[in-house]
């Protein structure tokens, strides 16, 4: 079924002002050494990829372009390039001095000083690199400001083992049958200033709103694997149906997921993976229109929910998530008691060691990966998608679920902060399992899975291990805070008077803040900061989850009753956690207390106690923080006359 309606295609490309200057300049270069090289078979320029795709739908107009490739058919890419340079140094720029990295090209000019070109930037040319995915040699260069890759047309001949194709200079169809999908496969020819569709598929596809490949899948994905992930991008990017033969390809096919797991590199994955979560397709079609429905204050649009919720289930739904979601290796799990950031030492002599446990690690059941798809439907739930209004939490919701904008985070919620959502989402089901990192140090499983399977940064692995660390802590307040309102409501779970709350509970909620947000999981993890409310609103949605599995595991029940039941689950638990921000935020207004500091540094608690500093002063500020949680008005005065009173000799350092 098609998410949207589909783009509408332009008859004629229009090229902004600094295009139009490129092709202008191109073509002269190429009927340059046409004219120059009779006897040469001629040059024909031609745009390929996702520039022509995006400018040849009206919908998708206003995405402009920084991906420019201009693909050769009988000549090289620096090849081109030297001639683009030199073209400009005789013709077009005189007065400039020649490039650099251009070998010889100064034997057309005068030995004089020269400025340099304002047209054409300095020519880089990248060397064929198969590990790298660079087949044949390229050069890119930045002309009139905006940067352009000299590729060739090519065909591709691929072996089993290996993902790295043997390139031989093509035809455009051929260039065109070895792309991704047919929406990716058009070409621009500037000379004919018209879109060329070689597979014949390409522009019915961007105009139906259709995802296939141009050569079979299966031979498609055996070739090259990474096009699964490149399909799931772009589907659910702009939102377009998907060819059944493709997932009838994926689905229980061992050898499509063996070469997956023997042909790509986890980079490769992890760039198409991230690139998912970006979204990308639902932002960018509203700031096209102006940013009626785009990201607004930091906020994003139902759409771009969708599109990411839609290319994470897809991952599921193509049987390849075991395949993107590696856990650690059988020898490097950790099943003893440890705690996360201890490290295993060797046993002494005729002690055995805390080891592994080997046999029980390969009897360790694998993690159930649909639970991380269950929780990102709930992530979709709660924020509401494309087409069914604001969800439950909701994007204006989210105000009422999460503190105001104080605490360091942006609400409704940003690009980023439903990225690292959907994230941790996708790791949840690897939350209660650990490996031991270079063999000696336990880690969260979850680590292994952003850092090792997706190759992400540490950046992303402490924000995903700490959300998810954090996550039953915070079910575990969130229930206790709940109890405690309704005993003092006498039942009525609707009531959000908790004006009887002491004042011990707005220092222990304060305390509570101030681990989420300042406390490093292990040694050098990030701490949260701000982005503690994720945590929040992660432990909420895993919550549900778990609810909503609970409920599936009934006796079967109609999807109109099913729909409503989840939704009266959903929303229980919804209030439970409104309940806890009313008592962080309004009540208390100890949201922002991770960034709460001790009125008086560590010298002059030490000055006023005549003491040194070391463990004790630690332990005073600590203390000192307890009270200011406790005395919000406190001054400075007040507390140091407070501390004075404090005897230190009574203080325990543990």
């Amino acid at each position: 079924m098609n998410h949207r309606m589909p783009p509408t295609l332009a008859t004629v490309i229009t090229l902004n002002e600094s295009e139009k200057l490129i092709c202008d300049l191109l073509i002269e270069v190429a009927n340059f050494l046409n004219t120059s090289n009779p006897n040469k078979v001629p040059i024909t320029l031609r745009i390929a990829g996702g520039w022509v795709r995006d400018k040849a739908s009206q919908s998708l107009l206003g995405l402009e372009s920084h991906d420019l490739d201009i693909a050769l058919d009988s000549i090289m890419g620096y090849e081109f390039a030297q001639a683009v340079n030199e073209y400009i140094q005789i013709y077009r720029d005189p007065q400039s001095q020649p490039d650099p990295a251009v070998n010889g090209s100064s034997e057309n000019l005068s030995g004089t000083s020269k400025k340099k070109s304002s047209i054409l930037g300095s020519i880089a040319k990248i060397d064929s690199n198969p590990e790298k995915s660079k087949h044949l040699e390229t050069a890119t260069v930045k002309v009139f400001g905006q940067m352009i890759d000299f590729v060739n047309l090519r065909t591709e001949t691929y072996k089993e083992d290996s993902r790295i194709p043997q390139m031989e200079f093509g035809t455009p169809l051929q260039d065109a049958l070895r792309r991704d999908i047919t929406i990716n496969a058009l070409f621009y020819n500037l000379h004919t200033c018209k879109v060329e569709d070689h597979t014949s598929l390409g522009l019915s596809d961007l105009a139906n709103g259709h995802v296939r490949t141009p050569l079979p899948p299966l031979q498609t994905f055996l070739d090259d694997p990474l096009r699964i992930l490149r399909v799931i991008r772009f589907a659910s990017r702009f939102g377009f149906t998907i060819e059944p033969d493709i997932l009838e390809a994926c689905r229980g096919s061992e050898s499509v997921r063996a070469a997956l797991g023997s042909k790509i590199s986890r980079e490769r994955i992890g760039v198409e993976v991230d690139k998912m979560l970006r979204g990308g397709g639902g932002i960018a079609a509203a700031e096209a229109i102006g940013g009626s429905a785009a990201v607004l204050s930091g906020s994003v649009a139902p759409r771009h929910i969708s599109d990411v919720e839609r290319a994470v289930r897809l991952i599921y739904e193509f049987d390849i998530a075991e395949d993107v979601l590696v856990e650690a290796p059988v020898e490097l799990r950790y099943l003893g008691s440890l705690p996360v950031g201890s490290a295993v030492l060797p046993p002494a002599p005729g002690i055995e060691a805390e080891a592994t446990v080997l046999d029980a690690a390969v009897l360790q059941p694998p993690p159930d990966l649909s639970t991380g798809l269950r929780v990102a439907e709930v992530l979709t739930f709660l924020l509401g998608k494309e087409g069914e209004g604001e969800g439950v939490g909701g994007l204006e919701g989210m105000k009422t679920l999460s503190p105001p904008e104080k605490s360091g985070v942006a609400l409704p919620l940003g690009v980023e902060e439903v990225r690292l959502l959907y994230l941790s989402a996708m790791a949840s089901p690897f939350m209660g399992r650990a490996f031991l990192e270079k063999k000696k140090n336990v880690m969260p499983a979850a680590k292994y899975v952003i850092m090792n399977s997706l190759k992400l940064s540490a950046i992303d692995a402490d924000w995903v291990v700490a959300i998810l660390t954090f996550v039953p802590q915070i079910q575990h307040m969130v229930n206790q805070i709940y109890r405690e309102h309704d005993i003092r409501t006498n039942g009525g779970v609707h009531q959000m008077d908790l004006s009887s709350t002491s004042l011990s509970s707005r220092k222990t909620l304060g305390l509570f803040i101030r681990e989420l947000g300042v406390r490093s999981i292990y040694t050098g993890c990030r701490p949260l900061g701000g982005k503690y409310t994720l945590a929040v609103f992660m432990a909420m949605a895993i919550e549900i989850s778990g609810a909503w599995n609970r409920f599936s595991k009934m006796q079967p029940f109609p999807a109109e009753e099913r729909m409503i039941t989840e939704s009266a689950v959903t929303q229980e638990v919804v209030n439970k956690y409104q309940v806890f921000w009313k008592a962080v935020v309004e009540e208390h207004g100890v949201d922002a207390a991770w960034q709460l500091k001790p009125i008086m540094n560590g010298g002059e608690v030490a000055k006023l106690h005549g003491i040194r500093a070391g463990p004790v002063v630690g332990r005073l500020l600590q203390m000192m923080v307890e009270y200011q949680l406790e005395h919000p008005e406190a001054s400075k005065s007040d507390v140091t006359e407070w501390m004075r009173g404090i005897d230190v000799g009574q203080i325990s350092v543990q």
